[in-house]
């Protein structure tokens, strides 16, 4: 299934070429169709605007071109979403952009089992930070694609982030407190736990919400249990239950002289976590941007634009954590490592 551009496109797109040959030298930079009608989107947000957003913005900003972006804000409520689907279907943008695999998989559905009465089947949709699309259906299998899905994932290869811990300090037995009740968490739980076989390591896996929604309360009982067993390092994967509530697992890991490693930028930039192997969410934004200009300007099928990640990741470091455990990083680390205070 191929997505036309929108009809303005190709109008204006004749009135552009026309513009070329009269006077080419006037065109003020790379993108030459900055007089166009602006591209529209509709973004469906977890949580407002954050760093990814911002990227996305500025990449069309350094571009000259012009996008007209609407805002749903699912304010971490994802009933909101079908509300939103049907004001999106009453006012068609040119493509669709959402947030996080809560609202991605309630938009889109997962690739074997489409409901076109609930999900969106006839605009592009490009999403962002979905740690694991194909664990969790939003993305087909290899050898297969979605006609009109594709998206920009942000989390670092699981070995990756192994070693990096490793690179910081020993690490036999890592704790895992998790919401059993989100797709992307308990995939990668399970991925960590099959690598653990692999590179010589356990997962104490520690689920909350396995009875009733999780509870911020139970969080703390969790990482002193983790404790107790052992874990050498308290893990942050892609979870939104435990990004809202990342101080309190920080504290507690604190009070249990454990440190947190991420694997999500914001746990360390805006938290306690003491290091992190991350992408950065202005990188996704922009990766993300360029994924939509080739949809909607390159008139290339979403089916035809591979799902990706940022083919580089930051390794941070939060000094103020690691003084307060007391273990500091080595002198090896500071080469590469971004230090935050």
């Amino acid at each position: 299934m191929t997505f036309p551009r929108p009809p303005a496109f190709r109008l204006l797109g004749i009135l552009a070429v026309l513009i070329v040959a009269l006077s080419a030298t006037l065109l003020p930079t790379a993108y030459a169709q900055s007089s166009k009608a602006p591209l529209k989107i509709a973004m469906i947000l977890w949580r407002g605007e954050t760093n990814v957003e911002q990227g996305f913005r500025a990449y069309f900003d350094e571009n000259n071109i012009p996008v007209d972006l609407t805002i749903h804000d699912v304010a971490r409520d994802l009933s909101r979403v079908p509300a939103i689907i049907d004001q999106i279907r009453k006012d068609p943008p040119d493509l669709v952009y959402t947030w996080g695999t809560g609202i991605t998989s309630s938009v889109v559905g997962k690739y074997d089992a489409v409901d076109p009465a609930k999900n969106i089947t006839d605009l592009p949709v490009v999403y962002v930070m979905v740690s694991s699309p194909w664990k969790t259906g939003i993305a087909a299998p290899a050898g297969q694609s979605r006609p009109n899905v594709t998206g920009a994932t942000h989390i670092a290869p699981l070995a990756a982030q192994i070693n990096a811990i490793r690179a910081y300090r020993p690490m036999d037995k890592l704790g895992v407190v998790y919401n059993s009740r989100e797709d992307n968490s308990v995939s990668n739980v399970a991925d960590l736990t099959e690598l653990g076989r692999e590179m010589g390591f356990d997962v104490l896996a520690a689920p909350l919400g396995t009875d009733d929604e999780p509870s911020p309360d139970d969080i703390a009982p969790a990482v002193a249990e983790l404790a107790r067993k052992g874990a050498d390092i308290l893990y942050i994967g892609p979870d939104n239950f435990i990004g809202n509530y990342r101080d309190t697992l920080t504290d507690a890991g604190f009070a249990n002289g454990l440190a947190a490693f991420s694997a999500t930028e914001l746990e360390v930039r805006d938290g306690h976590a003491m290091l992190g192997l991350v992408s950065r969410y202005e990188l996704v934004g922009r990766l993300a941007a360029s994924k939509v200009e080739q949809i909607l300007i390159g008139g290339i099928s979403p089916a035809d634009i591979p799902v990706e990640t940022l083919d580089r990741f930051s390794y941070l470091i939060r000094l103020s954590s690691a003084r307060k455990l007391k273990l500091y990083p080595p002198l090896s680390l500071l080469d590469y490592a971004e230090v935050i205070e």
